[in-house]
């Protein structure tokens, strides 16, 4: 088993949970400022679909930025073993 695959799998998980969870909670600010009198059935549930797409697409944005850091990082520490291992003339 690819331990690396798993903690990407686990990441991405991880990613879009936080995002729903940002998505929802920005529904319930919603439904908190907008007055009952406006709401209609049809307006809370395209808001509902809106932020929960929104909170998705935020949850791939977290694993990418996240995901481009750790390659990042893992590259800059393979360069300094290479750097560190290289006998020096």
């Amino acid at each position: 088993m690819n331990w690396n695959k798993v903690g990407y799998w686990v990441l991405l998980l991880g990613s879009l949970v936080i995002g729903v969870l940002a998505g929802w909670g920005g529904f319930f600010i919603f439904e908190a400022k907008v007055p009952a009198a406006m709401q209609t059935t049809m307006l809370a549930t395209e808001a509902r679909v809106y932020y929960l797409c929104s909170g998705l697409l935020f949850g791939f944005v977290i694993f990418g930025w996240t995901w481009a850091g750790i390659r990042i990082a893992s590259n800059f520490a393979v360069a300094k073993t290479k750097r560190e291992s290289t006998p020096q003339k």
